[in-house]
Parts: structure tokens; sequence; C-alpha cells
């Protein structure tokens, strides 16, 4: 059972890994996503990556739900920042 912490932190966790969503949709929409890093997405994913692993050797289901979304996310924004630059 899911105590009301847990679900606090399930929900914490979605709120801010929604926070990419205007990024993705203003990417989406004006295909341009220059001033992304890469620098700052690929050490952010890393960090989120070792939240992950960490989350799921405690078993909290809150830290694996938001570092899940959290990678899915920024890896959709690398994803287009690499699809989306122009081709020289």
């Amino acid at each position: 059972m899911i105590t009301f912490w847990e679900l606090w932190g399930i929900i914490a966790g979605m709120i801010t890994a929604s926070s990419f969503i205007p990024q993705i949709a203003k990417g989406y929409k004006t295909k341009r996503l220059d001033d992304l890093s890469y620098y700052l997405n690929v050490f952010f994913m890393l960090g989120l990556s070792m939240w992950l692993v960490y989350g799921i050797v405690v078993g909290s289901i809150a830290i694996i739900v938001a570092n899940i979304l959290g990678l899915a996310f920024n890896g959709i924004l690398i994803f287009m920042k690499y699809k989306y630059q122009p081709k020289v």
C-alpha cells in the first residue's frame, strides 16, 4: 500500500518532471532548440539515472517514477535538438 508521503513524492516528481513539457511543446512547434545545451541535458540525465538506481535500491516508487519521467522527457528534448538542428 502506498503511504501518504509516497503519494506526495510521486505527485511532486510528476510536477517536477512535467516542467519539461512546455519546452518540448515549444520545440515541436518552432522546430528550434538552439539554446538548449547538450551538456546540461547529458549531465542532468546522468544525475537522473543515478537517482533512478538509488530509488530502485531503496525501493522508493516516488523516486523511481519521478526519475523515469524526467529521463523520458529529457531524452525527448535531446532527440528533438538533434533532429531539428540545421544540417550543414
